[in-house]
Order: C-alpha cells, then sequence, then structure tokens
C-alpha cells in the first residue's frame, strides 16, 4: 500500500512539474501570437505569465532572484490591464465600493501571505535545525479523515548524543508515506533535538506558489481597477 502512495505522490510532483511546462509554453505561443496581432496590452501581460512561471519555480528552490521574477510578472499582468479598462470604472467610488475595497484587499493579502510565509517557515526552521541526523520509520499513525479516507503520519526513531528521541511528524497524508523501516534525513535542532526540520516538497510549495500567486494578481487587480489609480 505504501509502495501505492508514493508512486501516487511521483506522479502527482510530475504533472505540477508539467502543469508549469506546460504554463510556461502557452505563455510563449500567446506572446507571439498577440504580438503578431499587435495586440500590445496582451503580448506584455502574457510575458507577465512567463516570468510568473519562472519566478515560482525559482522562489520553491530558494532563490532570491525568484521574488524579482514575481513581481516582474505580477506587474506585467496588473499594469497593462489598468491602463487599458481602468478608464470603464469612475474614479469617484461611493460608499457602496466599501466592501469591494475590502474584498480585493483581502484576497491581496491572503495571496502575498501565501507567497512570502511558507518561505519565511521554512527559512526559520531552517537556521534552527542545523544538525543533519539519519533517521528510522518504525511506525505510521494514522486518523480517519472527513471524507473517510485514511491519512498517515510517519513516527521517527533517531540517535543524537547517545540518546534516542521518537518524533511523529503530526503531518498526515495520503501520499507520500514512507515505508516501515526507511531512512531518511532530516535536521534537528541541537539546543532542543525534539526540534526537528523536513524539507517541504517541491510540488506542495509550487501548488502554495501558484494559488498565493493568482489570488494577489486577482485581489490587487481588482483593488487597481475599483480605485482606478
Amino acid at each position: 500500500m505504501k509502495e501505492e502512495t508514493n508512486e501516487k505522490f511521483r506522479v502527482h510532483d510530475l504533472i505540477i512539474s508539467w502543469a508549469c511546462i506546460i504554463w510556461a509554453i502557452a505563455s510563449i505561443a500567446l506572446m507571439s501570437y498577440f504580438s503578431g496581432l499587435n495586440q500590445v496590452t496582451f503580448a506584455i501581460m502574457t510575458c507577465g505569465q512567463l516570468f510568473l512561471v519562472f519566478g515560482i519555480i525559482l522562489i520553491c528552490r530558494k532563490q532570491l532572484s525568484g521574488a524579482v521574477f514575481t513581481i516582474t510578472g505580477l506587474g506585467c499582468i496588473i499594469l497593462p490591464a489598468v491602463n487599458e479598462w481602468g478608464y470603464l470604472i469612475s474614479k469617484d467610488y461611493q460608499s457602496n465600493d466599501i466592501l469591494p475595497i475590502l474584498l480585493s484587499t483581502g484576497i491581496t493579502l491572503v495571496g502575498l501571505a501565501m507567497l512570502v510565509v511558507p518561505g519565511v517557515l521554512e527559512n526559520m526552521a531552517e537556521r534552527r535545525c542545523k544538525i543533519s541526523i539519519k533517521a528510522e520509520c518504525v511506525d505510521l499513525k494514522s486518523t480517519t479523515l472527513a471524507d473517510k479516507t485514511i491519512a498517515y503520519a510517519p513516527v521517527y526513531q533517531y540517535t543524537y548524543n547517545e540518546n534516542v528521541y521518537t518524533k511523529c511528524t503530526e503531518k498526515y497524508k495520503k501520499t507520500g508515506i514512507p515505508n516501515i523501516g526507511e531512512k531518511i534525513e532530516f535536521k534537528i535542532n541541537e539546543k532542543k533535538p525534539e526540534d526537528v526540520y523536513i524539507e517541504a516538497t517541491k510540488a506542495s510549495l509550487m501548488i502554495i506558489y501558484i494559488f498565493g500567486a493568482s489570488f494577489f494578481m486577482m485581489g490587487l487587480g481588482m483593488l487597481i481597477t475599483i480605485l482606478s489609480l
């Protein structure tokens, strides 16, 4: 069963990778198409999509340049749209526009948090836990989810300074589950060996960043359009 779930995890990771590749190829194709039609606004916006793809990939690899690519991509998408269609909204917004403004601001902040917080938390955990150790999966804790399916959280055992520690990740999932007896390498806090850091998978981070970028673009675009800046 564990081999089957691990295979599903690898398929899931492959799907995310191909989705990014298709996204990038589609952006290049659309950019060429709109350039041929002399549709400058759409050409710039699709170019922004390409920058956004590279930015998300680089952020997942913890490259600072990813933030530059992402911000550039968002700017290429939002600013031409505002310049092209901003006139459709009156500059004098009334009190009944407060709710849309608050909603778009909330969506923007949620997207920004999804783009920033995971990377910050990963970096904080990595700085806190610097000692690399080998740990063995000795058990699997299970729980029943709302949809009646079973999810598992691995329990790892490792030795540090001649002391044996047992740690459950408490991260229940249905895919990417290690087999009992399988060994992995993770990092622990030298001052508090119970504190461990297991690097998040690229696929999970990619999903968070894609949704974050989508929410940020949508919310900021709505906000700028409403205010007609």
